[in-house]
């Protein structure tokens, strides 16, 4: 199935970011899903992840893994605009760039399997790493 391009008239120019659903502290993933599925129902299309969005290095991949879920229930998967970001690492709960080749593939590839079957529409480098020409 090919997908309609980026900027169809009809869909609208705004995005949700999602990172503060995996977050933060107080985070309730039924709220979190349910954020998602609002803004579905308001038209919105791009959705803007990253592999590290979780609360540290044992969540690695949690934002995706909502984010695929509530679009999946909401039946928006096959219409939804997935921005996600790679080559952060959350060592010790600190977040540390690794810009190396072989950790942005071995990122993306995971956050190909915590969107579980949703597209990745724009991959990002979470942040330059100073380490890494």
């Amino acid at each position: 199935m090919q997908r309609p391009g980026w900027l169809e008239p009809s869909e609208p120019r705004v995005g949700l970011g999602c990172m503060r659903l995996s977050t933060d502290d107080a985070r309730d993933e039924e709220r979190g899903a349910a954020t998602i599925t609002a803004a579905v129902d308001a038209g919105i299309t791009v959705f803007d992840t990253a592999r590290a969005y979780g609360r540290g290095e044992g969540e690695l991949g949690h934002n995706e893994r909502l984010l695929a879920c509530a679009l999946q229930e909401a039946e928006a998967a096959a219409s939804a605009r997935v921005v996600t970001k790679g080559g952060m690492s959350r060592r010790g709960g600190a977040w540390v760039p690794d810009g190396r080749a072989k950790a942005i593939r071995a990122d993306c590839e995971a956050s190909l399997a915590a969107l579980d079957g949703i597209p990745i529409d724009l991959y990002l480098l979470h942040a330059p790493d100073p380490r890494t020409p």
